[in-house]
């Protein structure tokens, strides 16, 4: 075949593709929206499951009950942070989304390392104290923000 039988045959071939490409775009429809007010009360139950569980951990005695604490919340913040990530939000909350999981995977993380830090190291105990609170304000705010009270570690 010549080379310019292999040009047409190659653009014949393109276009061909293009069209095919084209078609199966316009088929597709884009995903339907999220409703706002499902997704709230998707994530307010995630958060108000995840308090629960919280709220049933025993209070620590000494320091190997203030590692078994840290870790069993950090357990609860993960499964919270990973159900959360599997929500569809609405547009409009999707950057709040995105922060809100990632804040409470950032939780999690300071509380397994508060697991291992002994209390005795008070600089650095007090450091993961300080970044857990911190990052527990920076959530409830995020939570008012997107109206999802439930969300709240202190009280609106």
């Amino acid at each position: 075949m010549s080379s310019l039988g292999r040009l047409s045959r190659a653009a014949a071939i393109l276009a061909m593709s293009a069209s095919i490409v084209m078609t199966a775009g316009c088929a597709s429809e884009a995903a339907p929206a999220v409703d706002a007010s499902a997704y709230r009360a998707e994530l307010a139950a995630i958060c108000v499951a995840s308090n629960a569980e919280q709220s049933a951990i025993a209070d620590p005695l000494d320091q190997a009950g203030v590692a078994s604490f840290a870790r069993s919340v950090a357990d609860v913040l993960t499964r919270q942070a990973e159900a959360a990530r599997a929500l569809r939000s609405p547009d409009d909350l999707d950057d709040d989304h995105r922060a809100f999981v990632q804040n409470t995977a950032d939780q999690a993380a300071a509380w397994t390392s508060l697991a291992v830090i002994p209390s005795s190291d008070t600089e650095q105990f007090g450091a993961l104290q300080t970044t857990i609170l911190e990052l527990t304000l920076g959530r409830d705010d995020l939570a008012t923000e997107m109206d999802i009270l439930a969300c709240r570690v202190a009280p609106a």
